[in-house]
């Protein structure tokens, strides 16, 4: 994942590098029909700052600073 800013982020990972990602989509038909639904991940993460994939995303994304590499260790559909 691409990051420009994220300084608190950053900080936090030094300490506790456990992340709990939650995201959604309306155009993803969810449970029961209903329109969208939701994912929580959990995971551990760590920002990259060099190295191939690294230089991979900054062609992708020039104004990021550090590609923060996310280890999925469950994820769940909530909706």
């Amino acid at each position: 994942m691409p990051v420009a800013g994220m300084h608190s982020t950053e900080k936090d990972l030094k300490v506790n590098p456990n992340l709990i990602l939650t995201c959604g989509a309306r155009q993803v038909e969810g449970f029961n029909g209903y329109q969208g639904t939701g994912v929580r991940i959990l995971g551990t993460g760590r920002l990259v700052n060099e190295g191939a994939e690294f230089d991979e995303m900054k062609t992708k994304f020039p104004f990021l600073r550090s590609v923060l590499e996310l280890t999925v260790t469950e994820a769940k559909q909530l909706l």
